[in-house]
């Protein structure tokens, strides 16, 4: 996965950070020392929020980057539902979210993942 930010200009901000070895349950409960006990795609996107805030852009993209095609899989669909959650619950400003698969990058929209 692959964590991007936009400015407020709408530009690709700095930093644009691969991210790897993400739990496979996004909705695993883990315990965290500042925040509790939280689900791991709630980690994530609070850190993610975080990062934003310290560099000053004004949203955050993810891009699941993976071999294959352009179509969903239960595995996209379950990452990118609970980052939306996340990210809503949390306030963090998510701009979209994409699969670069074997042949490009496709958009994912809510109705692929809600």
């Amino acid at each position: 996965m692959w964590l991007m930010f936009m400015d407020g200009r709408g530009c690709l901000g700095d930093p644009l950070m691969p991210m790897d070895d993400y739990p496979d349950d996004p909705y695993a409960v883990v315990d965290v020392d500042d925040l509790g006990t939280v689900t791991e795609a709630h980690v994530l996107m609070h850190r993610a929020g975080m990062l934003r805030q310290m560099t000053d852009n004004a949203s955050v993209v993810l891009a699941w980057e993976r071999v294959g095609t352009d179509a969903v899989g239960d595995d996209d669909r379950v990452w990118a539902r609970a980052m939306a959650e996340a990210a809503e619950l949390l306030d963090v400003p998510l701009r979209a979210q994409f699969i670069v698969h074997a042949r490009g990058v496709r958009q994912l929209h809510p109705d692929d993942y809600l």
